[in-house]
């Protein structure tokens, strides 16, 4: 059987959001835009779900929108905030170390006038706060600012971000889907014009992206003649998908307490037993205790997974959404890690069942490879 150590590229679906997910493929099985009652019942799901996320997140249900992914969502919700701004505004602040979705729709960003300023970070992920400070302005058109760091972990202090750019009527987006359900979340009390979850990070279906974007807030539809769900995202919703997330949702936000300090004494058991050499990366008293990167001394990171693969472990070398190095290699630069060092990046993460046993399994045979890398040690 696989230990399954990669719960931050995907979590193993809840039971609770399998049956859901049945139920309301049975029931409201409907279009939310049709008129009849199949249609109507569809909606009356998606209205309940819609409640429950607003309540998850401390927001108003009316700004809540479901997209096909966290990605889509990212690039709909930057792209739309970014239509309803000031023209002359042109600027965004945001760091190195976001998602390869924010990354990618900042390249395309480039290329129509925009300038993409990234804030400094320190050895362990963290940004500088007050280079930050300087660096948003009333020419600053969106702060897109990530939650927690899915290659290493970091948390940015995405509340105090939000209430600097405030200051100058700044909208800010943050990308929480390794946050949310494993740390405490309250974008509504932060003053986030913006957020994005993800499903399947939390045990529920893939193919469900939750957004946020604050109705006070102007924005614009992405594309013209968009009618759905108030022309945030064209196309049939998935209200089973959805309902299957929102349940997932639940459960997650109920355990968040008890799953973090889970993690906290799995992260403490790791630390403690690494093999030496073995560098972790991130603040272990700030960082996020679900996601663990760490540097090897003696192998590249694509090695040391293929390896912990034939042995039935499933560890990454970084984000899912980008092959090969390509995030975790952008993290790890922003850092101030050599290349070379970088390479020899990997990524073990948690979920509520992992075990101490399972680490162990994982720590024996890095120690084993290390053994044979360096016989004489």
């Amino acid at each position: 059987m696989t230990i399954y150590l990669d719960s931050a590229a995907t979590a193993p679906m809840r039971k609770e959001a399998i049956d859901a997910y049945v139920e309301a493929a049975n029931n409201a099985f409907g279009n939310t835009q049709s008129l009849h009652d199949a249609g109507s019942l569809a909606a009356d799901y998606l209205a309940s779900c819609k409640k429950l996320w607003g309540q998850f997140l401390n927001v108003r249900q009316d700004g809540i929108y479901f997209t096909g992914n966290a990605s889509e969502a990212n690039q709909l919700a930057i792209r739309s905030l970014l239509k309803g701004r000031p023209e002359h505004c042109r600027s965004i602040v945001s760091t190195q170390l976001e998602h390869a979705s924010v990354l990618s729709v900042f390249h395309e960003l480039e290329q129509e006038g925009y300038d993409i300023t990234y804030v400094p970070v320190d050895e362990f992920g963290r940004i500088d706060l007050d280079a930050y400070e300087q660096l948003v302005n009333a020419q600053t058109a969106l702060v897109v600012m990530q939650l927690v760091n899915s290659e290493m972990g970091a948390v940015q202090p995405v509340e105090q971000c939000a209430k600097i750019a405030q200051q100058f009527g700044v909208p800010l987006h943050s990308d929480i889907v390794q946050g949310f359900g494993k740390l405490p979340v309250d974008i509504g009390s932060w003053g986030v014009a913006s957020a994005v979850c993800s499903a399947h990070k939390i045990g529920g279906p893939k193919g469900v992206g939750i957004a946020y974007l604050d109705p006070a807030i102007h924005w614009e539809s992405v594309y013209e003649g968009t009618t759905h769900q108030g022309g945030f995202r064209a196309g049939t919703i998935d209200v089973p998908g959805i309902v299957s997330a929102s349940i997932a949702a639940k459960h997650a936000v109920m355990e968040q307490p008890a799953n973090y300090e889970h993690a906290r004494k799995l992260q403490d058991y790791l630390i403690e037993h690494l093999p030496e050499g073995i560098i972790a990366t991130g603040d272990i008293k700030s960082k996020s205790p679900f996601i663990h990167g760490l540097v090897l001394p003696h192998v590249e990171g694509q090695w040391m997974m293929l390896a912990c693969n034939r042995a039935q472990i499933a560890i990454s070398t970084g984000t899912a959404c980008k092959i090969g190095y390509g995030e975790a290699m952008s993290a790890m630069l922003a850092m101030g890690t050599e290349s070379d060092a970088a390479k020899k990046f990997v990524r073990v993460s948690f979920h509520k069942e992992t075990t101490n046993d399972e680490i162990d399994h994982f720590i024996q045979l890095v120690g084993q490879s290390l053994s044979e890398f360096f016989p004489h040690s």
